[in-house]
């Protein structure tokens, strides 16, 4: 006696022939182009599908295309993560790089300051140099 079920390969492209009609229905091409990466994406498992051996291939169909959702979501997750991340770190530069200005802004008031000081003695200095008669 041989095998009672076809190969589960076989199964599966009868699944997806049987979803034709559906594919054919939606009316965005991105629509059908995503319904064809599903069905793609699930073909990609169909050798652990088969050690299943479900009564139902849909259900070992639809729960490898779940995989492959879970995937992309989880590596979409990690990818938000490093972002906000980054985004911490920036966030951290920035705070650090302005409490640095703040200190900075500081520094120029009172070299400004000094700088008017001499400027004030300086002119005194060459007032009484050149005018020694000359007392304000």
């Amino acid at each position: 006696m041989g095998h009672t079920l076809p190969p589960f390969s076989q199964q599966f492209k009868l699944e997806r022939s049987m979803f034709s009609e559906m594919r054919r229905a939606l009316l965005l091409r991105d629509d059908k182009a995503l319904f064809d990466d599903l069905w793609n994406k699930a073909e990609f498992h169909v050798p652990a599908a088969e050690k299943a051996k479900h009564p139902l291939p849909i259900t070992s169909i639809l729960l490898c295309m779940n995989l492959e959702q879970e995937k992309a979501i989880y590596q979409l997750e990690g990818k938000v993560l490093a972002g906000a991340q980054r985004a911490q770190k920036l966030e951290e530069k920035i705070e650090a790089s302005q409490a640095e200005n703040t200190v900075l802004r500081g520094e120029i008031e009172s070299l400004r300051w000094e700088i008017d000081q001499l400027q004030k003695s300086l002119r005194a200095e060459l007032l009484e140099i050149l005018y020694p008669s000359y007392v304000p």
